[in-house]
């Protein structure tokens, strides 16, 4: 595997912060589709994540359209994310019939209990951080070390930000922060704190908490935190540069910068709608 990976590194495209993209995300999947077939199980791992924000999308347009507002589920009027696990007809069978409708033999269960647990799409919407949360915490069941490290890092970031959001929101934390238990319980007992009691898992945790200092553009914020989370990826296993993990974490950086690489599409601003709800 090795030097397999030795041959795929060395042919991917340079990625920074401040590169320019040659393709989309979808199209370099598309483009490297052998090299990267050994990575294939961590790959989907990575790719379910669009599944759940295509979910988001379809469920956001159906209450919007429930409550008179947009309506646009006709057939290519939602810009849904193209690199996914399964396809959109799929998911939509899913969401009506979870248990009858798998869309893959390994298809996670905790999708599954998610909209066994909630039945409608308002409930379903208005829970969807859970769905968010239980993503990165599956991710810290899998077999793979670097996806379950991935996982954690997610899964923390992802809690942090909620808590903020809730703080700013002047909203009760004790009340409405959920997640993953350990996290959720670590951030209460620390709340005063610059890290939350969290520094020793990511010590990224009081630059984060900083970026909510003042009052600022939630999608500069929302740059900054992908600006975070991308350093992380390009820091991680160095002395192993050409293991699986460091095809996983271009993978995953690739996916950030190719956010904001549509920023001038019309995806780009169904994006920033969401960031700046906090949905992402």
């Amino acid at each position: 595997m090795m030097k397999f990976n030795h041959y795929t590194v060395g042919a991917l495209p340079t990625l920074t912060w401040e590169s320019e993209l040659p393709c989309t995300f979808y199209e370099l999947l598309e483009e490297y589709h052998t090299q990267l077939e050994p990575l294939r199980d961590g790959i989907s791992d990575i790719l379910l994540l669009n599944d759940v924000k295509n979910l988001e999308l379809i469920l956001k347009e159906r209450v919007e359209a429930n409550e008179g507002l947009k309506g646009n589920l006709e057939k290519g009027k939602i810009e849904f994310y193209r690199a996914r696990f399964v396809e959109i007809e799929e998911l939509e069978e899913f969401m009506e019939e979870p248990f009858i409708n798998r869309p893959h033999d390994n298809y996670p269960e905790f999708m599954m209990d998610y909209f066994l647990e909630y039945r409608s799409d308002e409930e379903r919407f208005k829970h969807i951080e859970e769905l968010y949360i239980g993503y990165f915490r599956y991710l810290q069941t899998r077999e793979n070390g670097f996806i379950r490290y991935y996982g954690r890092i997610a899964t923390t970031i992802r809690t942090v930000l909620v808590a903020m959001r809730i703080i700013k929101s002047g909203l009760d934390l004790e009340k409405n922060l959920k997640g993953d238990p350990f996290i959720v319980q670590t951030i209460l007992e620390n709340r005063s704190n610059a890290d939350f009691g969290l520094k020793n898992i990511l010590p990224e945790v009081p630059e984060i908490i900083a970026l909510f200092d003042k009052e600022r553009d939630p999608v500069e914020v929302e740059r900054d935190l992908d600006r975070i989370r991308f350093k992380l990826m390009e820091d991680v296993g160095k002395e192993s540069p050409f293991a699986d993990h460091i095809i996983y974490s271009y993978l995953i950086g690739f996916m950030l910068r190719n956010r904001w690489n549509s920023l001038d599409s019309s995806k780009g601003e169904t994006i920033l709608d969401n960031i700046v709800e906090g949905n992402y």
